[in-house]
């Protein structure tokens, strides 16, 4: 109360900016080069309202920092970074050979396409439909393509974050972990092989556009339940 006195009613808005910074200790018992962050954080109290209640909003934003004066030798965890780094390296070169042969089959079954059309038109005299022109396009490999860019990425992310070059945390994660989900689903593909997984692979191929068309039908009632929840609940919770 002694640093300045403020007149409630007549205050608007009040931001309130300050520095942190930080240092991650927990990897020193390793002999590990620690982490050192820089946080530029801001309150802001806002009051143009004049409700009676002021609004509380907090930014902040993180960036890593080279940590100085520092002399750590013979790290056990720096040689196992370099491991992972290795085997990130080898990850990326596996999905590229994944993503040229991928690629190249769907261009070779592309090719198949235009020449059997051209076969049916020549031939018969007839246009092939749009439907059958997609039972050349193997929607596997298309799968296999995107999880494959994804991994790239994600994992030449993943090495510069472990460099100490990016803090892209949350697109790294997402990146991989829509990647990974991807993977397994194509996993599913080889259990066609066999003759009883291969009916029930078949169903779920059969079943999916009715499967959507319901989804969709469904989702509407979903979406009214959603708004009619946040106008008649929302006045009294902030988030």
């Amino acid at each position: 109360s002694s640093f300045f006195n403020l007149e409630f009613y007549r205050l608007i808005q009040v931001e309130v900016s300050f520095k942190l910074k930080g240092i991650a200790l927990q990897t020193i018992h390793a002999r590990e080069l620690p982490d050192c962050y820089a946080f530029q954080n801001t309150i802001t109290f806002n009051n143009r309202a004049h409700s009676g209640k002021i609004k509380v909003y907090f930014d902040s934003d993180t960036d890593i920092q080279e940590c100085k004066d520092w002399h750590i030798f013979n790290s056990v965890l720096q040689k196992n970074t370099q491991y992972i780094l290795v085997f990130d390296g080898f990850v990326i070169l596996s999905c590229l050979a994944s993503l040229i042969l991928c690629t190249r089959s769907i261009v070779l079954a592309w090719r198949l396409q235009k020449r059997f059309v051209n076969f049916f038109l020549e031939k018969y005299k007839r246009r092939v439909c749009y439907a059958d022109r997609l039972e050349f396009l193997n929607g596997w490999y298309v799968l296999v393509i995107i999880s494959d860019v994804m991994t790239i990425i994600g994992s030449i992310l993943k090495m510069e974050i472990k460099a100490k070059n990016l803090t892209s945390y949350d697109v790294c994660s997402i990146l991989l972990g829509t990647s990974t989900l991807f993977v397994w689903v194509g996993v599913i593909r080889y259990l066609g092989y066999f003759q009883t997984y291969n009916v029930l692979i078949l169903t779920m191929q059969a079943s999916l556009p009715k499967v959507l068309r319901f989804c969709c039908c469904a989702g509407m009632i979903y979406l009214g339940y959603t708004f009619c929840g946040w106008i008649v609940l929302g006045p009294y919770h902030e988030k």
